[in-house]
C-alpha cells in the first residue's frame, strides 16, 4: 500500500504548552518521573480546543479516521492556510 498524500495529527497543527517535570509516588510507594515537555507551536498557531470548534462550525477541514487516529490531509491544511492568509491580505488593503 503506497500513501500518496501526506497526514498530520493534532499535536502538529495546534500549540501546545509546557509542561513541566513532575514527580509522584505510586500506591506501592514505586517513584514515577514525568519527563518535562517544552511548549510547541503548532502549523495553524491555535490550541486544539480551538480547532475543534472551528471543525464543529465547519470551518476548518474536518479530520480522516484512520482506525482510532483523526488526521488531516497536509493538502486540506495547505488549501485552509491559503484561503485565510488570501482573505486577511484582502482586509489589510481595504
Amino acid at each position: 500500500m503506497k500513501l500518496k498524500n501526506k497526514f498530520l495529527r493534532m499535536s502538529d497543527l495546534a500549540n501546545q504548552p509546557e509542561r513541566p517535570a513532575r514527580t509522584y509516588t505510586t500506591e506501592l510507594g514505586q517513584q514515577r518521573t514525568i519527563t518535562a515537555r517544552p511548549a510547541t507551536r503548532g502549523i495553524t498557531g491555535f490550541s486544539a480546543k480551538h480547532l475543534y470548534h472551528l471543525i464543529n462550525e465547519r470551518n476548518f477541514p474536518a479530520p480522516v479516521k484512520i482506525g482510532r487516529a483523526s488526521l488531516w490531509r497536509l493538502s486540506d491544511i495547505n488549501l485552509w492556510l491559503e484561503s485565510h492568509t488570501l482573505s486577511s491580505d484582502e482586509e489589510k488593503q481595504s
